[in-house]
């Protein structure tokens, strides 16, 4: 008598199905994880190019950082008509564009900038969401409806120079007076610049700096990225990067959170911000 092929079984097709599919759900959450590992690596790996940047385009400069900007997005044309400017200077000591340049580009072609971090540049984080697909206008549109715009991941520290233009009664727009890393005293704690958030909800709606303007090319702890688990990366004066949770980074050294505490400041034992004086939320 000849064997017969023996089919499966509706059971057994089910068993066999629900079997895949738990194995499915096992190994997804770790494929996300590897996933989240690759983006933060490359985050890492973008700020220590700011950091190599950084550090050479000073040492060509008698020890002078590159000029940090006016804060206002308005006042960006200002920022990029300087060679000064952090985001022109930099990038050129790494082989990337000035920004001017790719601000221009983008606005005589009439598209807006990039905004993917899976594009290969030194100012987008492969992680970062943005807020509105469109980026950061400024200025009067060009023939397309299309204004000049600015779009970054990783932005200098805001607070670094704050004490000294204030001791010297000097104002933000003063390229040529910004912070020498010779008078950065803890090279090692000392933040020259940070990832931003992109989006509000990288936060929680009830967290105290939920609803910050993001429209920025430069921050402090106010604007801190949270999208690296529920933290983000820093690079600091002696040229390292560091991971920091996003509640630590934002907590003052008295241990208050809030931005209205009176007397707060945020220069802590782990983190400076300004290394010339105290680091207020003003």
């Amino acid at each position: 008598m000849k064997n017969r092929n023996r089919a499966f079984t509706i059971v057994e097709l089910m068993v066999t199905v629900s079997i895949i599919a738990l194995l499915i759900g096992l190994l997804l959450p770790g494929l996300g994880m590897v996933r989240a590992n690759a983006r933060a690596t490359k985050s890492q790996s973008n700020l220590r190019q700011w950091g190599l940047g950084t550090i050479a385009w000073a040492g060509i400069h008698d020890e002078q950082l590159p000029w940090e900007g006016l804060k206002d997005g308005n006042d960006m044309g200002t920022n990029l008509a300087q060679p000064k400017y952090w985001a022109n200077a930099i990038p050129p000591m790494v082989g990337q564009r000035p920004y001017s340049e790719v601000s221009n580009q983008a606005f005589q072609e009439q598209r807006n900038v990039e905004v993917s971090g899976d594009a290969e540049s030194i100012f987008l984080d492969p992680s970062a969401r943005p807020q509105s697909e469109e980026p950061w206008g400024f200025g009067a549109p060009g023939a397309g409806g299309v204004r000049r715009q600015f779009y970054f991941n990783y932005v200098p520290n805001s607070q670094l120079n704050n004490t000294m233009l204030k001791d010297a009664n000097l104002s933000d727009f003063t390229p040529d007076r910004a912070m020498r890393l010779a008078q950065i005293q803890y090279a090692e704690k000392t933040i020259l610049m940070l990832e931003m958030r992109a989006n509000q909800n990288e936060l929680d709606a009830q967290d105290p700096h939920y609803g910050r303007d993001l429209n920025r090319h430069r921050s402090d702890w106010k604007r801190f990225t949270a999208r690296h688990f529920k933290g983000g990366h820093m690079m600091f004066a002696d040229g390292h990067v560091a991971w920091m949770l996003n509640e630590e980074a934002t907590t003052n050294s008295q241990g208050n959170r809030d931005p209205a505490f009176v007397g707060g400041d945020w220069n802590t034992p782990k983190v400076i911000w300004d290394p010339l004086g105290p680091a207020t939320d003003e």
